[in-house]
C-alpha cells in the first residue's frame, strides 16, 4: 500500500513539473510577440494624456516623441514601442521646428 501511495505522489509531482515546463515558455513567448504600437496609436494615447505631439521617431528600441505637455512646455518622451509606457521624460527646447509651424509631424 505504501508503494502505491509513493507512486501516486511521484506521478503527481512529475505531472506538475511537466505542466510547469510548458507554462513558463508559453508565457515568455506571448510577451515577446506583442506587436509594436503604430505611430498613430502612440499619438492617440499621448493626445489622450494631454500632449500635443510634434514629432515621433524610432530610436534605440523606443519611440522618441517631442511634444508639448498640458502646460505648453516642450518635452521629449521615450516610450516602450510595444506597451506605449513612458519610460523617460526630459525637458526639451526643440519643439518649434518647421514641422510645428506647419502643424505637421515628422515620422
Amino acid at each position: 500500500m505504501r508503494n502505491t501511495f509513493r507512486s501516486r505522489i511521484a506521478a503527481a509531482s512529475a505531472a506538475l513539473m511537466l505542466v510547469g515546463a510548458f507554462a513558463v515558455p508559453a508565457y515568455a513567448q506571448s510577451s515577446t510577440t506583442q506587436p509594436e504600437l503604430t505611430l498613430s496609436q502612440i499619438e492617440s494615447r499621448l493626445s489622450g494624456q494631454g500632449f500635443r505631439v510634434v514629432e515621433i521617431e524610432r530610436d534605440d528600441g523606443l519611440y522618441e516623441v517631442k511634444a508639448f505637455n498640458d502646460q505648453n512646455r516642450c518635452v521629449e518622451l521615450h516610450l516602450d514601442r510595444r506597451s506605449g509606457e513612458i519610460v523617460r521624460t526630459e525637458s526639451d527646447d526643440d519643439c518649434h521646428g518647421d514641422d510645428h509651424r506647419r502643424g505637421g509631424r515628422n515620422r
